[in-house]
């Protein structure tokens, strides 16, 4: 458990000019804290950049902070991609927040590649990186059930593991009135940045079928974009709790997708089985088909997405209850 003073410095590390779920994520954090009236929250980006606060997170509250002090009192949140920091700050508190459990290899090996040859030689593995050694002061943050699965499969118990997951940007829980659908509206909406083989191979199966992609958009025009389709297509990797696949079921978008990274796990993706996918090509035709029963019948698939729905529409109450058991007295 971590121990919170008068005089502790929460230092919420994040990358800069970022715009995707888990710098969100981060932004929401330092929100809730100042909105919990928790004292001494900051933001620290690395790597260091000027006006590295985006833009679209100006909803959020934050402070930035330049210099950390590595003291017993401080709690350091870093997210699974900045793993190099827990050993950096002995002497803080740190809790790993695991937004994306894909990232933390791949960057961790990274680091480690981009040594030049010489450093290299010194370069000791052991005393920079973190693997899920166990350390006194170091608490870990599931964003996803699937994140609680990989960082229990590494040694953490289940006891040391608190669920903190994060919600989708305000914008989309703005309009509290019935979402009217256009029953005509036969497009598909995909993001482009995720499964873009898959989503290639079936926008090349189905040349009868029109698909926008969701790009170039802030959070407003997204959610009043997805007001008016009737379907969300996600093959992605998903490694945690996929920010879209939340925000197009708020806006009553039913939804079909792959078995990939979170989306496997129901207490994740909260959707009946029939509408997700193991993608293969054989499986092309299965999937097709699926997608014009939806489309041809929206009003009796709809109903079976309000549980995922309720889930994520009750998800910032959620989260504002978990920080406010972790850090209020």
């Amino acid at each position: 458990m971590i121990t919170l003073t008068d005089q502790s410095k929460i230092i919420i590390f994040c990358p800069p000019n970022s715009v995707t779920g888990g710098p969100e994520a981060l932004h929401q954090l330092a929100d809730k804290l100042y909105q919990l009236q928790v004292k001494n929250v900051f933001m620290h980006y690395i790597p260091k950049r000027k006006n590295a606060k985006p833009s679209n997170y100006s909803i959020y509250q934050t402070t930035e902070i330049e210099q950390i002090e590595d003291h017993p009192e401080n709690i350091l949140i870093v997210p699974e991609s900045m793993t190099f920091l827990i050993k950096e700050y002995p002497l803080s508190q740190k809790i790993i927040w695991w937004l994306s459990v894909d990232f933390y290899k791949i960057l961790m090996d990274y680091r480690i590649r981009k040594q030049s040859i010489f450093t290299r030689l010194f370069y000791r593995q052991a005393d920079k990186e973190y693997h899920f050694e166990k350390l006194p002061n170091v608490f870990q943050w599931a964003q996803s059930y699937r994140s609680s699965v990989y960082i229990k499969e590494h040694g953490i118990p289940d006891n040391e593991i608190d669920f903190v997951c994060d919600y989708i940007n305000p914008s989309f829980l703005k309009n509290k009135k019935p979402i009217i659908k256009d029953l005509n509206n036969k497009k598909i909406l995909y993001n482009p940045r995720k499964g873009k083989k898959e989503i290639a191979q079936l926008i090349k199966s189905s040349p009868d079928l029109s698909w926008v992609p969701v790009q170039n958009m802030n959070a407003s025009q997204i959610k009043d974009l997805m007001e008016k389709f009737l379907l969300y297509v996600d093959f992605g990797e998903n490694p945690g709790r996929d920010k879209m696949l939340r925000e197009s079921v708020s806006q009553d978008c039913c939804i079909i997708s792959g078995k990939n990274g979170s989306s496997a796990y129901y207490e994740d993706l909260m959707i009946p089985d029939e509408y997700k996918f193991t993608f293969n090509e054989n499986k092309i035709p299965d999937i097709i088909a699926k997608i014009k029963d939806v489309l041809e019948n929206y009003p009796k698939h709809i109903p079976h997405f309000e549980s995922y729905k309720k889930m994520v529409l009750n998800e910032e109450i959620s989260f504002e209850e978990k920080l406010k058991e972790i850090f209020t007295k």
